[in-house]
């Protein structure tokens, strides 16, 4: 290939990059191809967990659209660490006919243990509903 063929390569290469209209950026602010994580029922949820003097403190709780939301459920089950696995020590449960519903309890820890809460959040609208599962951090006691 010749000195001036590879020039008139380059050229073309250069202007085809100038004058044709790059795609992703088009994508990009496309909201229809935007990658935004969202829920489609719950609007938000939330795990408060503590330990203090050997008592676990536990909330959860979850919101779906107060316009739309039928009902709402947090299912709260406090975890104990054995080896490897989780196990159930104590399990509440708020079942309500509105866009909310929320847990706050309370239970006894043995000191020396990792304890951990894992989070169950429904929301339904009409006969249509969504799940979201979540973890707390792991605490000892």
């Amino acid at each position: 290939m010749t000195k001036n063929m590879r020039k008139a390569i380059a050229i073309f290469c250069l202007l085809a990059m100038v004058l044709v209209p790059c795609q992703v950026f088009a994508a990009e602010a496309d909201e229809e191809y935007a990658v935004s994580p969202r829920m489609t029922y719950i609007v938000d949820y939330v795990i408060g967990f503590a330990i203090r003097d050997c008592v676990a403190e536990v909330e959860v709780e979850v919101d779906g659209n107060v316009l739309d939301a039928t009902r709402a459920k947090v299912i709260a089950e406090l975890q104990v660490k054995n080896g490897s696995s989780w196990i159930p020590v104590a399990i509440w449960t708020a079942d309500e006919d509105f866009y909310t519903a929320e847990v706050y309890e309370t239970h006894d820890v043995v000191k020396g243990h990792t304890y951990r809460v894992k989070g169950t959040f429904m929301v339904w609208e009409g006969d249509a509903s969504e799940t979201v599962y979540s973890f707390s951090p792991e605490i000892t006691a």
